[in-house]
């Protein structure tokens, strides 16, 4: 996917040429994505933390400059910190299997382990998992950001303050409504709540901007709620989604973010446009500067002759 080639996006009340990679607006400081993050999006995340991607790095990232990053100074950074191994295997998607004589192991997901995978839905995730792919997507693209943008006024025409986080039931109810031409809805109601959709790749098409796909996945949402289907009453027009609160990870619920735009923290004008103030006369001691003469306007007394007929 190579996130952090593609991203630019939208802040609040300005807008920028290109809008966050692999997303679709929302708000005007809202950007969902298209569709669930793919294994092959999560298993690039894996792959940066093999390469020293750590909490650590994290937090160096947010000492670096926003803009005039050198792709070598980036390099270095990776060079000069080891590879967590305790992190790299927390992030790792298990689940448990079946081996010889009837046992069950719990190992990684085999979804992780086979190319036949890489457009299906990331499944197995826990909440800590999407919560670190989600700060490791917004640092990416900062790193991007900097290094793609040699000063400030560059800068200033990519989002400055931005998060890339899990989706609110109201954030999931607005796309719903935005988007419900695009959904793939479910043709009867379903009373079973505790309905497994199989998880299965989505098949791109032209005209659809959203994917969301009713037998596929469901979707985690924050506070621990997973969005479950969409069922359609055909005779009304109308569509209803179902919710349930559910914690562990399994192999039919993924997830996808949505960039939120915040308010500039930079606010930094460039020299060239700030505004040129005007210089006040300089007076040197002993020097006597020349009164103005008051202007003459038709109909209208000047102080100089108010002063003249007081005298008189």
């Amino acid at each position: 996917m190579l996130w952090a080639l593609f991203f630019a996006g939208l802040s609040k009340k300005r807008m920028f040429k290109n809008i966050p990679y692999g997303t679709v607006r929302l708000t005007d400081s809202l950007y969902i994505d298209k569709q669930p993050i793919r294994v092959v999006d999560y298993l690039e995340f894996l792959s940066d933390i093999r390469r020293s991607y750590t909490p650590k790095f994290h937090d160096s990232i947010q000492k670096l400059p926003i803009f005039g990053l050198s792709r070598d100074e980036v390099y270095h950074m990776y060079d000069s910190l080891p590879m967590d191994s305790a992190f790299y295997n927390k992030m790792l998607t298990r689940t448990m299997q079946t081996v010889g004589n009837d046992k069950y192991v719990y190992s990684i997901d085999y979804h992780l382990t086979s190319s036949k995978y890489y457009n299906y839905p990331i499944v197995n995730v826990n909440f800590k998992q999407i919560h670190e792919f989600c700060k490791w997507r917004t640092d990416k693209v900062k790193l991007a950001y900097a290094v793609k943008c040699r000063n400030l006024r560059q800068r200033k025409k990519y989002p400055i303050n931005f998060e890339y986080r899990i989706l609110t039931h109201k954030e999931w109810e607005k796309a719903m409504g935005t988007f419900i031409y695009d959904i793939d809805k479910l043709s009867t109601v379903k009373s079973d709540m505790a309905i497994k959709n199989l998880s299965k790749p989505y098949i791109k098409e032209k005209k659809r901007k959203f994917y969301y796909d009713s037998n596929n996945a469901a979707e985690f949402l924050d506070k621990n709620i997973i969005t479950l289907g969409f069922n359609w009453i055909e005779q009304v027009g109308l569509g209803d989604v179902s919710y349930m609160h559910f914690e562990k990870p399994t192999d039919w619920v993924t997830f996808r973010c949505i960039c939120e735009i915040k308010e500039d923290t930079v606010n930094v004008v460039p020299i060239s446009e700030a505004p040129i103030a005007k210089a006040e006369p300089i007076v040197k001691p002993g020097y006597k500067t020349k009164k103005k003469k008051d202007k003459k306007i038709k109909g209208v007394k000047t102080e100089s002759v108010k002063r003249k007929r007081r005298k008189f």
